[in-house]
């Protein structure tokens, strides 16, 4: 969520590894209109300073239209060996890491001319538990990557420590922090000082594109296993059972806000078919509809991680899930009732 520590990362890499050069993006915002701006440097100097005018204001048209051509354009030229792609500060690393692997540009797959080695988010451990549990909007802060962008920076940041493989921190080390990073970043993600770091190391080959896949499937989601500690803790809140509608919404602020990081899945008995997502930080909720379960029985997890009271979290949870009396009356009376996340989910009748 900070650009001089973003491009501090970035730099450590240039001076640390010959043969590298960063390719820098940021996205200018004027009403609906986006500007791209694209500089490309090496320890030589500016290569490139260009603005790119964007068709639609938006994170994926900048993907699209800019990043990943110029990717491809770059490694063709054979001049470095590393590309060091440095993102607008509130991207998050999924839409670029597809785009990337799928791409075909000039008739040639961009897999096929680059590896990705590694992910690294930059984390500034002074504001790192007012990024992830206050209400901001990236909008607020000037960060918001289109016209329509409503993500929260909680939301934004824990994506990007979540899908990473390597973390560099600045600011005085806490053992809080560290911990609650410990409980967000996969197991194995070292967490290392922006500036005493050798770049060298952040170039180390990593399952990148697996570990995304699993940050990002809420049928693979679960803890990391870090102890609780300092005030830090992690619930893995499982069941079989569906949630109740109704119970819900009535509990859902006690569930989805907060001083606490939230994601995984559940599924309700109005649309036993659909997995529904849950992806929370701080003041903001999102859930939706991720499909069908391809074959896995329905069930309902969610791995919550915060620094307020779990106690709360946990027994709205409990409250939230049919019980054995529920349960013993069947679905089928559930079929057809309007359970009120048409707006989120789809029409229940659609699902089915």
């Amino acid at each position: 969520m900070d650009e001089v520590l973003r491009q501090t990362a970035a730099s450590t890499l240039l001076f640390d590894v010959p043969g590298t050069a960063v390719l820098s993006h940021d996205l200018t915002l004027v009403e609906a209109e986006g500007t791209l701006r694209r500089v490309v440097y090496d320890r030589d100097g500016v290569v490139e300073d260009v603005e790119v005018p964007l068709d639609h204001a938006c994170m994926g048209c900048a993907v699209r239209e800019d990043i990943v051509p110029t990717v491809a354009r770059l490694a063709r030229t054979n001049r470095w060996q590393h590309l060091v792609l440095s993102l607008p500060v509130a991207a998050e690393p999924l839409p670029v890491v597809t785009g990337l692997a799928t791409a075909v540009v000039d008739r040639e797959r961009v897999a096929d001319q680059v590896r990705l080695q590694s992910i690294v988010a930059a984390v500034d451990r002074r504001s790192l538990e007012d990024d992830l549990f206050g209400d901001d909007l990236l909008v607020e802060r000037g960060l918001a990557l289109s016209d329509n962008d409503r993500r929260g920076v909680g939301e934004t940041l824990a994506h990007q420590i979540e899908f990473a493989d390597h973390v560099v921190l600045a600011g005085t080390a806490t053992e809080r922090a560290t911990t609650l990073l410990r409980h967000l970043a996969h197991n194995g993600v070292r967490l290392e000082n922006v500036h005493e770091v050798d770049g060298s190391t952040l170039l180390e080959p990593a399952p990148a594109n697996r570990r995304i896949s699993a940050a990002a499937d809420p049928h693979r989601i679960e803890p990391t296993g870090a102890e609780d500690a300092h005030g830090v803790w992690t619930l893995d809140l499982q069941s079989w059972r569906p949630l109740h509608p109704e119970r819900l919404r009535q509990r859902i602020q006690d569930l989805g806000s907060g001083a606490h990081r939230s994601r995984g899945r559940f599924w309700l008995p109005t649309r036993p078919s659909t997995t529904c997502c849950w992806d929370g930080a701080g003041g903001q909720l999102s859930i939706g509809s991720v499909g069908p379960w391809q074959g896995n029985q329905p069930s309902t997890r969610l791995v919550v991680t915060g620094i307020d009271d779990p106690e709360r979290v946990r027994t709205a949870f409990d409250d939230v899930l049919l019980t054995d009396a529920e349960l013993a009356k069947g679905l089928q009376g559930w079929q057809g009732r309007d359970d009120g996340f048409d707006p989120w989910l789809g029409e229940a009748n659609a699902a089915a």
